[in-house]
């Protein structure tokens, strides 16, 4: 279930990641790729470790945060998103889905401990 997650959120990223120029070109912005498929790469390890049902629905909540918190702004008010909310939010995503993590790689762990 996480791959289509993975996909449709490298797909986000680098829509995000796209700013376009004056000379009708567009630029992709190495550093903003990376900040934004973090939260997927944490993701992986998660996906993983969880059962499918509870991978599947945190897949769509960060995918829907993801799109909430940049490309409603990027895609409907045609307004490119500021440099605070370009960075910030997927660093946001990225601290949530840590959080997650430690407690899901602590929670196996005291199972096979016991």
């Amino acid at each position: 279930m996480f791959g289509p997650v993975i996909a449709i959120g490298a797909a986000i990223s680098l829509t995000v990641a796209f700013e376009p120029h004056f000379s009708s070109a567009y630029r992709l912005h190495f550093d903003i790729l990376v900040s934004n498929l973090l939260p997927y790469l944490i993701y992986v390890p998660i996906a993983y470790s969880l059962k499918s049902a509870t991978t599947g629905a945190l897949g769509l909540a960060l995918l829907a945060a993801h799109l909430v918190l940049l490309n409603q702004q990027q895609w409907l008010s045609g307004i490119w998103p500021s440099v605070d909310t370009v960075y910030t939010a997927p660093w946001l995503l990225s601290l949530v889905l840590l959080t997650i993590l430690a407690v899901t790689v602590k929670s196996e762990w005291m199972n096979t401990k016991s």
